[in-house]
């Protein structure tokens, strides 16, 4: 396993930032190690557990193994293995972006040889190379960003963990960051921490989804757009079609959606791909005609939203 987390909690006093958290991430559940989103809304203890994973910051209780060593008891040996990103990436304003990252090659024990060769193919997979003798101070927040990218990147990690990797980057950084992160998976872990559903949509293999700083849904996204939905169209007595559809094994609900005429078009919540075709064959069996059956992915979003009302309205 690259990561594992047990009964994860973090308090400020009597503030709850992370409550009993556990899972688990590691290339025998996705291929190549993959991409991991850790979403939430702010404040749900994304880049506490980040923190916590990294060991820049102790846990109250619970135990954390990242890449085979216990962070509790083995600290070093966790940073060893990680590249981490955190929210406000650090950088000394008045260095110069190769500097910068000579100065932490040599703290992450490349040797003297092979630090040329591996800050350029840091600097080059960042888009970095033509600002390389820039002050990092006179740069944008974007460029400042994917000095802390090419930071993390050093060294080759196992596991990378990024708190919210595309912040102040531009449309063309953002696509450019998502492509970089989509090779890399191939070799490591990440971890990303992210409020964007539509980035953790496009690149996540997985999403651990947080709320209040408690994990409330651990899905693969593969497994989400596969959903349990799908609209008919069809005509016959609403009443009856209703009926029947609600009959349905594995159906949660049903919803009329709109009226044409005689069609009616029926939004189904359940059930599986033999649960579309005894719909079908029921719409024969009563004489109604039938004009469209398809299944519908679920969306992130939706998954997110859907969490999000079901949790309490006072904050605990």
């Amino acid at each position: 396993m690259s990561i594992v987390v047990r009964d994860l909690c973090k308090y400020y006093g009597a503030l709850r930032a992370v409550e009993g958290v556990s899972f688990e991430i590691g290339s025998d559940r996705i291929v190549g190690g993959g991409i991991v989103g850790l979403i939430g809304p702010n404040g749900a203890g994304k880049s506490t557990i980040l923190r916590i994973l990294s060991t820049f910051l102790q846990p109250t209780s619970g135990r954390v193994i990242v890449a085979g060593c216990n962070a509790a008891t083995n600290p070093l040996g966790v940073r060893q293995q990680i590249g981490y990103l955190p929210e406000n990436p650090p950088g000394h304003a008045e260095a110069r972006v190769q500097e910068y990252l000579e100065f932490r090659a040599q703290l992450k024990g490349i040797s003297r040889r092979d630090r040329p060769k591996e800050i350029d193919r840091c600097l080059e997979a960042c888009q970095l190379t033509a600002v390389r003798r820039r002050l990092i101070g006179r740069l944008s927040q974007g460029f400042r960003r994917r000095v802390g990218l090419a930071d993390a990147l050093l060294a080759s990690p196992r596991v990378l963990m990024l708190d919210e990797p595309t912040i102040g980057l531009d449309p063309l950084q953002v696509r450019e960051t998502r492509a970089l992160l989509a090779g890399l998976a191939d070799g490591c872990t990440i971890l990303l921490s992210t409020h964007l559903l539509a980035e953790a949509e496009g690149l996540c293999q997985r999403v651990l989804v947080l709320m209040r700083g408690q994990l409330v849904s651990d899905a693969a996204l593969a497994e989400l757009h596969l959903g349990s939905r799908f609209e008919i169209e069809l005509a016959g007595p609403r009443i009856e079609c209703e009926q029947m559809l609600v009959e349905l094994p594995l159906v949660t609900a049903v919803e009329l959606r709109s009226t044409a005429g005689e069609w009616l078009t029926f939004a189904v919540t359940g059930g599986d791909e033999m649960t579309r075709e005894l719909a079908a064959q029921q719409c024969l069996t009563n004489g109604w005609r039938l004009r469209e059956l398809r299944a519908v992915a679920r969306t992130l979003e939706e998954h997110f939203v859907r969490l999000a009302v079901r949790q309490p309205k006072e904050a605990a």
